[in-house]
């Protein structure tokens, strides 16, 4: 109760939490648990973009200093956007940002340090959110207008369309809600994207660099070869896999992007042509983001264009984007937003 009252008395601790009402973490019990650290006119549930756009507008208005996610990625990434654009109109800046451990894939929860969402996960993560110490930056990509950690084309966002449609099929037989997320991926991947990319060929891939000179970075973070200029093609090939991001974790706490965080300024693209069976195979070292190979290419980055032969499913913030796409492009954004972390 302590927390509680400071959040209520201390204008500079006051904390907002926005929470995705469709998220599966988000449960009775959970917001039973954030109810008894948080006032209740603090806490806002959403269920559609329209709420979620006038969520933005009364934490715009009410100026609270730090606001904590609860729902996964692509949650972060839609307030992100509404909070950004309410703050705009307003001529203020975006208030702290955190999240809280509720979602599918967890990226950024993982990245930023969150508990599990325990009664006293909960209250720590709002303990944090209230301490001005607690606060950092974190560079993230524009993508179609959008802030994001990570986007990309292939694999990824192809597991993604199959781990949306293995959890719908499951739902339909009343056992989705008994199995956690890492259960379900396992299943989509074993089920549906293995079998996909064992029997069809992999797309080819140009990426070309549209920013400052790039680089290629090997095993442990070295840099390999001359600095690749501005317009130049940093990669072309069959590819499985081609994604950027600012933070090292994709999902459910796998290391995917080791080298996000090697150069300021700069985020990781990877490209990679890595078979099913190569990276089963290797998977406690591909998870823990130690895994090299000549099948894996990794480049930092400031901007680049992803161009594929035909078109194929796309995900901007670990959400699946409606309609496939042949063209992406990947930069950073001008200035990092403030986290809790």
């Amino acid at each position: 109760m302590l927390l509680r009252s400071a959040a209520q008395n201390d204008p500079s601790a006051r904390v907002a939490v926005i929470l995705n009402g469709r998220a599966r973490g988000v449960k009775p019990q959970v917001l039973r648990r954030i109810g008894n650290i948080v006032p209740a006119r603090d806490i806002f549930v959403s269920r559609s973009l329209d709420r979620s756009r006038e969520i933005a507008r009364i934490v715009v208005e009410r100026g609270y200093d730090a606001v904590l996610l609860g729902g996964g990625d692509g949650t972060f990434v839609q307030c992100l956007t509404d909070l950004g654009a309410q703050a705009r109109r307003r001529g203020v800046r975006v208030p702290s940002l955190g999240v809280l451990k509720l979602g599918t894939g967890n990226a950024l929860a993982w990245t930023l340090g969150a508990s599990s969402p325990t009664e006293e996960g909960l209250r720590h993560d709002v303990a944090r959110a209230c301490a001005e110490e607690d606060r950092g930056e974190l560079p993230l990509l524009e993508v179609d207008g959008r802030l994001t950690p990570f986007a990309g084309l292939g694999l990824d966002a192809q597991i993604l369309e199959d781990f949306h449609a293995t959890t719908k099929a499951l739902d339909a037989f009343g056992v989705g809600r008994h199995l956690g997320p890492g259960v379900r991926y396992a299943l989509a991947v074993g089920l549906k994207s293995t079998p996909r990319f064992m029997f069809r060929q992999l797309q080819e891939v140009v990426a070309i660099n549209l920013g400052a000179p790039a680089w290629r970075i090997g095993a442990g973070g070295q840099r390999i070869g001359a600095p690749i200029a501005h317009g130049q093609v940093l990669y072309r090939g069959r590819c499985s896999l081609a994604a950027g991001s600012t933070i090292p974790y994709y999902g459910l706490g796998m290391k995917m992007f080791p080298y996000a965080q090697e150069m300021p300024g700069r985020f990781n693209l990877r490209c990679s042509s890595s078979s099913t069976a190569e990276i089963l195979g290797n998977l406690p070292a591909v998870w823990r983001g130690v895994y090299a190979s000549d099948t894996v290419a990794d480049f930092l980055v400031d901007k680049v264009e992803l161009r594929l032969e035909r078109p194929a499913p796309i995900q901007i913030g670990g959400d699946l984007q409606p309609i496939p796409r042949d063209r992406l492009v990947l930069s950073l954004a001008p200035r990092p937003i403030s986290v809790i972390n």
